[in-house]
């Protein structure tokens, strides 16, 4: 009796896994098909960083020249750096390296790392996004394993500046126009708004840039800046890079200045000639 028992309840356990594996299989994966016209692979922005009057690093962002396959997808793979100089080093070294691995056709999020090395923290954490479940399955440095719900289309950090690049035409934005999206980070879901305050040109590094200004507002506090104020300036043309960021800090601020760039997709027309 015991036997058949045995039997029966291994034999229905198969039959349970057997529809579970039918339902997952046959159910249609579709993902949203967003163009991008913005940005190539191998486009490579480079900014050095001011905190106060004191020059303390650089930071880069980076498409790769190669996708790489995610899940079964084609994904770009985005590199994000921020770095202390050698004399800045003296008093606090900084070694910072986002990593996003980011849908070619979607536009959304499937991998992202992080790297933080700041003065003697250092940590380590790895996301990954299950999009067809709306869950992030984050990994720390201890190797602990932590499951989170997400929103649809979630994205990364790193990955919603690439996103939000690509969908927003500067044409059609009006001041006073808000930008609004959702990005994963530190095992939340956090909402990131963006307003349009006006369009100037600016100067940087005697160069002048045609730009549209914008406010960043984090609805979590203790990201990036304790809640303080974000000020962003892109430019104003196709391939909307960051031309200066500026963050109010407890003590200070620090801003960062467009330096070098290379393999944008579209003519620098925010560079004006003077």
């Amino acid at each position: 009796m015991m036997k058949t028992t045995s039997w029966i309840l291994l034999l229905s356990l198969g039959l349970c896994l057997s529809l579970l594996m039918t339902a997952w299989t046959s159910r249609p994966i579709d993902f949203r098909q967003v163009e991008n016209l913005t940005f190539n692979k191998g486009e490579f922005i480079n900014l050095k960083i001011h905190y106060g009057l004191i020059n303390a690093g650089f930071c880069t962002l980076e498409v790769k020249p190669e996708t790489v396959k995610v899940n079964g997808r084609d994904c770009y793979h985005i590199v994000g750096k921020g770095y202390s100089n050698a004399a800045f080093d003296l008093f606090y070294k900084v070694r910072d390296r986002y990593e996003s691995y980011f849908d070619t056709t979607a536009l959304l999020s499937w991998k992202f790392t992080r790297y933080i090395e700041e003065g003697k923290f250092i940590a380590y954490s790895e996301t990954h996004f299950d999009q067809l479940r709306q869950k992030a399955r984050y990994i720390d440095r201890r190797k602990q394993t932590k499951f989170y719900e997400t929103s649809e289309n979630i994205q990364d950090v790193l990955s919603a500046y690439y996103y939000a690049r690509t969908v927003y035409n500067p044409d059609d934005l009006k001041v006073g126009d808000r930008i609004s999206l959702k990005n994963f980070i530190d095992r939340k879901t956090v909402n990131l708004e963006a307003e349009l305050l006006a369009r100037e040109v600016l100067k940087v590094n005697g160069v002048y840039y045609k730009t549209l200004k914008l406010k960043l507002t984090v609805e979590e506090s203790g990201l990036i800046t304790d809640g303080s104020k974000i000020t962003l300036w892109i430019s104003d043309d196709q391939n909307k890079i960051p031309i200066r960021m500026k963050s109010d800090l407890m003590i200070g601020s620090v801003k960062a200045d467009l330096l070098t760039y290379k393999n944008l997709r579209h003519p620098f027309t925010a560079k004006i000639d003077k």
